[in-house]
């Protein structure tokens, strides 16, 4: 019994270490960027990324949780509007544009509210390139001890999100182009 005592007693120990070095390592800032190449022109891209109405059709946070309640607030499409959701798996929050120039480059805070508080930077670029758009989407995040450990937990699977929801961005675009809408 008392050797029972001794390698739990040394596992909870070894465990708290990690942890301590893991909240003294695990980086404060986070940064994540993905780009894709579409075959449409930029103004076509810019009316898919700018609009949330379309926005919230190729990003990925719906198909997480197909019954959250998303809404529209503001002038769509303009800076000063957002989109909100709330849901079970994916708590409540909000994306808001601060600034669009049209057809370059679509400035947004991500407020998530619940189930954990932050606020990241995120930003959407579009150049213009032979046959079509590059657009590159990024986000910026700080997360203070000892949440930066779940921030570097997180990094992969946004990064996929971002990647899966470029590629939808892409068809919707190009789906778009081919059949002669905007």
């Amino acid at each position: 019994m008392r050797k029972f005592f001794y390698y739990s007693a040394w596992v909870i120990g070894m465990t708290m270490a990690l942890l301590a070095i893991l909240l003294l390592v695990a980086p404060t800032h986070v940064h994540i960027e993905q780009s894709v190449f579409i075959h449409a022109p930029p103004a076509a891209v810019w009316d898919q990324t700018a609009r949330f109405d379309r926005y919230n059709q190729w990003n990925t946070l719906k198909e997480r949780e197909p019954d959250a309640q998303f809404r529209i607030n503001g002038v769509d499409g303009t800076a000063g509007a957002s989109t909100t959701w709330t849901g079970k798996k994916i708590g409540f929050g909000r994306l808001r544009h601060l600034s669009l120039t049209p057809h370059t480059e679509i400035r947004q805070q991500l407020e998530f509210f619940e189930p954990l508080a932050s606020i990241c930077d995120i930003s959407f670029k579009f150049a213009d390139s032979a046959g079509g758009t590059r657009v590159s989407w990024s986000m910026d995040a700080k997360y203070p001890r000892p949440q930066n450990i779940l921030g570097m937990f997180m990094k992969d699977n946004l990064e996929t999100d971002f990647r899966k929801s470029l590629q939808r961005l892409k068809s919707a675009a190009e789906a778009n182009v081919s059949a002669g809408r905007k």
